[in-house]
């Protein structure tokens, strides 16, 4: 669930540029197709077209039509499209981008660099729900693909996605995910320390505040994997910090091969030492007074010193044998039963836990293949999500109809978390809150979407109340933003929830499969 388009969006008028699809040469020029239109001619199994280069000679038009929705990726396009016209497939496919009004080079560069791309150009930005949405329901191929710009398809992802459509039983499939991995490769590390309890109103067991941590001498605080370790990023979003648990392991991203020089800064409530593992080998180390380097066998560790309160810096030297793992991003989706969606195997390493094809609840947006006639038919995404739990409800509404989705772990992509978006930030709260009680109401069983909406505003009254507490006992300024983000939620909720109603009920009448049997797909925590 790891979108591109994050500013509000306004009026739309919408222009195109077309241009001869690299990939399939003998395409249809423009793609379009009228805004009501459910399904195109019949065309050929995928094992039954030519080629897969240009110039291999399939028939008349594609198969598949990929989008990709675009603002301010001038950067994150040409490993995107670079990898797609790289993708050994035995069918002819093209490829549309959606440009959410960029203001970087983003067009400029499409028209110079990438002519076999078709180009939907939008004033505004529709998000990703909407920027897709503009492109899709004028997709005619048989089956519409979603991929990320800032994600990069291994050559042979298209193929493999597609392959299930083809197999037994793919007449019930609507849609098929496959595997989201993360870009970077990373080094694998566990931290261990003392913790300490920060006072009545604060039950955590904290361990040491991380504010920087460089390879090489660049800083990729914002990228490390911290799941494991952590409870997430506090602090101001420009200078953001971690608080880690007693244990617990950390990813942290790092070149493919090569010495790694890897710097903390970090601070605590006392001086202490932390220990730092990982595979592989240690190289020469500096960290101040108080450094120790112990060969532990298969492992090699660190004892590096923590100052106290005032932060301090430490560095060490990892060597070239250290293993770099692929971490993965998503393998499907979940929904648990309180109603929060969730990326499958998030943060986990790569070790073949995934490795079979398999059904799963919900499809991941970047990566998703479906049907298009049953896209047209469902209307595709919901244009007031904007972005965020937007492919979750697709999801629901294509299960709803009697159709299973699949995953397919050979479709590998390799993606730039939160690219775009910022987690945590005030929009990714805003749109994950919201959407979610957006799409229980739409598809949940009633039980569980009245819970859930009535939970909300519980605890956002309780969040206030303790932190109007806190402000006077502290005889400080009260931390009143997440409370009224909260509140922003509750009022665009209930300005929504209208729509949302007589959308819930149009799903219903047209379902072939009763929400209380879907629900038995969600999961505890």
């Amino acid at each position: 669930m790891t979108h591109t388009d994050i500013e509000p969006r306004g009026a739309v008028t919408v222009s195109t540029r077309t241009a001869p699809d690299r990939t399939s040469p003998r395409a249809s020029r423009t793609g379009s197709a009228d805004q009501g239109e459910t399904r195109g001619p019949a065309v050929p199994a995928l094992g039954d077209t030519d080629g897969g280069r240009p110039g291999s000679g399939w028939g008349d038009r594609p198969l598949v039509t990929i989008v990709i929705v675009n603002w301010n990726g001038a950067h994150l396009l040409p490993p995107c499209l670079d990898a797609v016209a790289k993708q050994n497939t035995a069918f002819g496919f093209q490829t549309w981008v959606v440009d959410n009004a960029s203001s970087d080079n983003s067009r400029a560069l499409l028209a110079e660099r990438y002519p076999w791309v078709r180009v939907i150009e939008s004033p505004a930005n529709l998000g990703f729900a909407g920027g897709n949405n503009l492109a899709l329901h004028q997709v005619n191929t048989t089956y519409a693909v979603l991929l990320n710009n800032d994600a990069v398809p291994e050559p042979d992802w298209l193929a493999n996605l597609l392959a299930p459509f083809d197999q037994p039983g793919g007449d019930k499939l609507g849609a098929v995910t496959g595997k989201v991995v993360f870009l970077p490769r990373f080094l694998r590390l566990r931290l261990e320390t003392p913790t300490f309890s920060p006072g009545p109103h604060d039950p955590r067991s904290l361990g040491v505040r991380i504010s920087s941590v460089t390879v090489n001498g660049r800083e990729v605080l914002r990228e490390v994997l911290w799941e494991k370790l952590t409870f997430g990023a506090e602090g101001p979003p420009t200078a953001p910090f971690f608080w880690t648990r007693g244990s617990g392991e950390l990813l942290v991203p790092v070149p493919e091969s090569g010495q790694v020089r890897l710097g903390l800064t970090w601070a605590a409530e006392t001086a202490k030492t932390v220990m730092l593992s990982w595979d592989g080998h240690s190289g020469p180390a500096d960290g101040g007074p108080g450094w120790a380097a112990a060969d532990g066998g298969a492992a090699r560790f660190a004892a590096l010193p923590v100052a106290g309160t005032e932060s301090n810096t430490v560095s060490v030297t990892i060597d070239d044998t250290a293993p770099r793992v692929d971490v993965i991003n998503n393998v499907g989706g979940i929904v648990l039963r309180d109603g929060y969606g969730a990326d499958r195997g998030y943060q986990e390493v790569d070790t073949g836990q995934f490795s079979n094809p398999e059904e799963v609840f919900t499809a991941c947006g970047n990566g998703m293949a479906m049907r298009t006639a049953l896209g047209h038919d469902l209307g595709w995404f919901d244009d007031d999500f904007f972005l965020y739990y937007e492919d979750t409800d697709l999801s629901w509404r294509i299960r709803s109809r009697g159709y299973s989705i699949r995953y397919v772990p050979g479709a590998v992509l390799r993606h730039v978390h939160s690219a775009s978006s910022v987690e945590w930030s005030p929009l990714f709260v805003f749109h994950t809150d919201r959407n979610r009680l957006l799409m229980l109401t739409k598809d949940a069983t009633l039980p569980l979407a009245v819970s859930a909406v009535a939970r909300y505003p519980v605890t956002t009254l309780s969040i206030a109340v303790r932190t109007l507490r806190q402000a006077w006992r502290s005889r400080s300024r009260p931390a009143v933003r997440p409370t009224l983000l909260r509140l922003k939620v509750i009022g665009s909720y209930l300005r929504l929830f209208p729509t949302m109603a007589a959308r819930r009920r149009e799903i219903g009448r047209t379902a072939s499969e009763r929400r209380r049997s879907l629900q038995d797909w969600l999961v505890a925590r």
